[in-house]
């Protein structure tokens, strides 16, 4: 339970706010507030002492030098203790591919990934991810797509939350920085939709709203609620690649499967993904560079080696294969072959290493001139020019994973307006 609403009995102040702390990190900034956008007015370092005035969210309130300071509280914990309850030493993966990052974000470089119910140890927690012993190195994972080994269903996705704090407001994004809609107040009961981040997305009178997570928790109901039983507009489908982006403007996705099984969807697999440089598009348009939102079908999965073991239908490329984006031709957004003959003034190499493997995403199906062209999910991590993209192992495993016979579909969008589907 959180710490901000416990108290010993008898005593004035929580435990999280004891005198004595130990710093656990090798070098942690002493910053001028409780945040990492003040500046650092010195340092701490593994094993130093410090004395705690109070707790301001995340960061401990300290006596620096004759002076007030600010450190995070990932990195110190009480003295006299050895490890934090929440960096319990055993965790288990949840997601079926889950990458191990260089640092705390998935700006970091991949250095490996691991698998659905491989045990992790634990060293400490930073924001919302686990440093880990990988390999004999160090490496971090997302919170998000691990638990405390022995438990079953993450309380992340619980379908009914109380409200902890007094007052807590409704906002409608998933951050600070988005306009409050009305507030909610302690013991209140919340109808969760799914999770972005640390934020959760819930109904809330009528429409979509989102509140913290550090001041909601489970009720007793544990029911399991993917983000896709939401959906209404799925039809046949059975297998949905839903990719979403915190805003529109960001190029950094995140990229889920789910498949239907015994009339109940199952999540797949999730993958850390990028879209076009300027993100989503509210109306794409060619050159752009932006990846459309909406709902599409699956069209021809390609590459340029052998069919990796998709069910669906496959092309390999060959160094004459283009697809043409010029908007005054009549082949416009189609895949052909070298030489063009004046049939086209413009068009796309397809025998590039992005397109080593790959699937059409059936957008301008109708060719609307200079409505956009060649939109893939094809092989990536920096941005793309309006396609999306991930791993190359990340793109094979869901090639072999996708299957024609059960009608998939792919989402993009914006978390705050899944509510659309």
């Amino acid at each position: 339970m959180s710490s901000d609403y416990v108290q010993s009995s008898g005593t004035a102040t929580p435990p999280a706010e004891s005198i004595t702390y130990t710093v656990t990190a090798s070098t942690l900034n002493v910053r001028s507030g409780a945040g990492t956008n003040y500046a650092s007015i010195g340092s701490v370092t593994k094993g130093q002492k410090l004395s705690v005035v109070n707790k301001n969210g995340s960061w401990y309130k300290i006596n620096y030098n004759g002076r007030t300071g600010y450190v995070s509280s990932d990195y110190v914990q009480l003295s006299g203790t050895t490890t934090p309850p929440a960096e319990s030493i055993t965790y288990t993966v949840t997601a079926s591919t889950l990458n191990v990052r260089s640092g705390a974000g998935t700006n970091y470089a991949s250095i490996g990934s691991v698998t659905k119910g491989q045990k992790l140890s634990v060293v400490s927690k930073s924001g919302g991810w686990y440093k880990i012993n990988y390999n004999g190195r160090t490496g971090y994972v997302s919170s998000d797509y691990v638990q405390s080994s022995g438990t079953t269903t993450p309380p992340a996705e619980s379908i009914t939350y109380i409200v902890t704090a007094s007052k807590l407001n409704v906002r409608s994004g998933a951050g600070t920085n988005y306009a409050s809609i009305g507030s909610v107040t302690k013991g209140q009961k919340l109808s969760v939709v799914s999770k972005s981040g640390s934020w959760y997305k819930i109904n809330y009178n009528g429409r979509t709203g989102y509140v913290s997570s550090d001041y909601v928790q489970a009720s007793a109901t544990a029911s399991l609620k993917l983000v896709v039983d939401s959906f209404k507009t799925l039809g046949n489908a059975q297998q949905v690649i839903l990719v979403t982006a915190d805003n529109y403007d960001t190029k950094s996705a995140k990229i889920q499967t789910f498949e239907k099984v015994d009339g109940k969807w199952k999540q797949v697999l999730t993958a850390n993904g990028v879209l076009g440089q300027k993100g989503f598009a509210l109306s794409k348009k060619e050159g752009d560079m932006e990846s459309p939102t909406g709902k599409y079908t699956i069209g021809t999965a390609f590459g340029r080696y052998a069919n990796p073991g998709t069910k669906l239908p496959y092309r390999k490329i060959t160094s004459n294969d283009v697809w043409v984006d010029d908007s005054k031709s009549s082949l416009y957004n189609t895949w052909q072959q070298k030489p063009a003959n004046g049939r086209w003034a413009s068009a796309e190499n397809m025998d590039i290493p992005a397109y080593d493997y790959g699937f059409v995403i059936n957008y301008n199906e109708s060719r609307t001139p200079g409505k956009g062209s060649a939109i893939f999910f094809h092989v990536g991590t920096n941005y793309t020019a309006g396609c999306t993209a991930t791993s190359k192992e990340q793109v094979v495993s869901i090639l072999k994973w996708l299957n024609p016979e059960k009608n998939p579909v792919i989402i993009q969008s914006p978390v705050s307006e899944l509510d659309k589907y």
